[in-house]
């Protein structure tokens, strides 16, 4: 199974196959400007918007029993992330990571994390049918880092 066909012809090169895939997901994933849309202040009746003790409550740091709540929740699967650790792995040394995990957290919360070391994923492309030489012929899976998983739980 190869990947040979791109729009300006055959790719014959690891280097314009690796483009090729990069401009097609830029591409269908990308940044795309959004019309100038705002919701009046009227938008929502009164009875429909949080209180003032809802939004502190939102904005209220994350203890430490939810941050631990999420790791050891749902995403338990004990599938490696690309970083080779897997959800496993933070809960059976999750007493000796707890604290760098809380600083992340901490650091996310008070945007003091570069969010980018941790926001990436690997992206493989599996081949829907046989002899696939279109990007549109091949599924894209995405594996994310666990430590982002856990704090989009959060």
């Amino acid at each position: 199974m190869s990947l040979n066909k791109g729009p300006n012809g055959e790719i014959n090169t690891n280097k314009e196959m690796l483009q090729l895939a990069a401009d097609f997901y830029k591409n269908l994933f990308g940044f795309e400007e959004k019309l100038d849309v705002h919701l009046s202040d009227q938008f929502w009746d009164m009875e429909d918007r949080i209180t003032q003790e809802e939004n502190t409550m939102l904005e209220d740091p994350l203890s430490e029993q939810e941050i631990k709540d999420a790791v050891f929740g749902s995403y338990s699967d004990g599938a490696p992330g690309p970083d080779g650790f897997s959800f496993i792995f933070y809960q059976k040394f999750w007493d000796t990571i707890k604290t760098d995990f809380m600083n992340i957290v901490r650091g996310f919360e008070n945007d003091n994390v570069n969010i980018a070391r941790l926001n990436y994923v690997m992206l493989t492309l599996i081949p829907k049918e046989a002899e696939a030489t279109d990007l549109k012929k091949f599924r894209p899976i995405a594996l994310i880092n666990c430590s982002f998983k856990i704090i989009l739980k959060l």
